[in-house]
């Protein structure tokens, strides 16, 4: 409302917008726990996905990173979240992975998530032939069908289904 020194006044309506901001992080949708993978699987391959949900307010898409301390060997694609081992996995020298993903929304606003990655031991050691290298003598013509040897093995330095024994060809 305006008015003059005579009285007389004038009303104008006036509307005023509120502008929805960006304030709300987005939320990491994938799991803590990236699917297990076998060592000698192979270097440069993706070990995880992270997602994230920033339908909560106004959204300008979000961007993937690894936060500072999780390994080095990881890699992240910043666009689609996709999580890369650079190296080929070894249980004996490493069985398992920690790293941190953060997913940012255009406004800044970020979360993050702690995810483990478990490297699977698989029997990439041979079995060690623990008998001697000399059978036990026999005498001549003293039968068919006796053992004259017995091979033993030793194949406990890693994983084991057994182990079986032939000859050379």
């Amino acid at each position: 409302t305006a008015a003059d020194e005579a009285g007389n006044t004038g009303q104008q309506t006036v509307s005023l917008g509120i502008t929805n901001l960006d304030e709300v992080a987005p939320s990491i949708t994938s799991s803590a726990t990236a699917s297990a993978i076998a060592e000698n699987s192979g270097a440069d391959q993706v070990v995880y996905t992270v997602t994230a949900d920033d339908s909560s307010d106004v959204s300008a898409g979000v961007t993937f990173s690894l936060a500072a301390g999780s390994d080095a060997a990881l890699s992240i694609d910043a666009s689609s979240g996709a999580v890369s081992l650079s190296t080929d996995p070894d249980y004996e020298t490493q069985s398992s992975y920690s790293f941190t993903v953060v997913a940012t929304d255009g406004a800044g606003n970020k979360s993050q998530k702690a995810v483990s990655l478990a490297i699977t031991n698989v029997d990439d050691t041979a079995p060690t032939i623990t008998s001697a290298a000399t059978a036990t003598a026999i005498a001549e013509n003293s039968g068919a069908d006796q053992v004259v040897y017995t091979a033993t093995a030793d194949d406990s330095s890693d994983v084991s289904d057994g182990v079986t024994f032939s000859l050379a060809a």
